[in-house]
């Protein structure tokens, strides 16, 4: 009961005549903010790494190939951006190959792309291994 009291009191506290209880319209008045083109600054400045590594950082992307010990090639559908030095750590992926060069081309960084190799694909049947051929057998078993 004291709860429901004490929660009543509250309650009749309220805003003033006219005001909204979560508007910030009448209440707190906003200035606008002037744009200033000027203060820009690229990205390699703010990201607080130093100078002369934000400059000189070389990174490849690439659009990773399908691992050889599965068939699918899930991995292959994003493209991703990696340093040389900093190894397999710092890796990041993209969806796009245009998204990777806008991202390095912001941040500052030199970067290459490395295209994939396009994959032939080349039927192939079981049935092959058993053909007639002229000839001495392929597979000879002696026991």
């Amino acid at each position: 009961m004291i709860a429901r009291s004490t929660l009543r009191s509250l309650s009749s506290v309220r805003a003033p005549a006219g005001a909204r209880a979560f508007a910030t319209g009448s209440v707190l008045q906003q200035k606008p903010v002037p744009y200033d083109e000027t203060k820009i600054r690229s990205n390699e400045v703010v990201s607080g790494a130093p100078q002369d590594l934000s400059t000189n950082r070389v990174v490849r992307i690439y659009l990773e190939s399908k691992p050889a010990t599965q068939s699918g090639h899930h991995n292959a559908k994003s493209w991703k951006l990696d340093w040389d030095v900093l190894g397999k750590g710092t890796i990041m992926k993209f969806d796009t190959k245009e998204a990777a060069i806008r991202f390095a081309q912001g941040q500052g960084w030199d970067h290459y792309v490395q295209e994939p190799k396009k994959r032939h694909f080349r039927k192939k049947e079981y049935a092959a291994n058993f053909y007639h051929s002229a000839g001495p057998l392929k597979h000879i078993r002696t026991k």
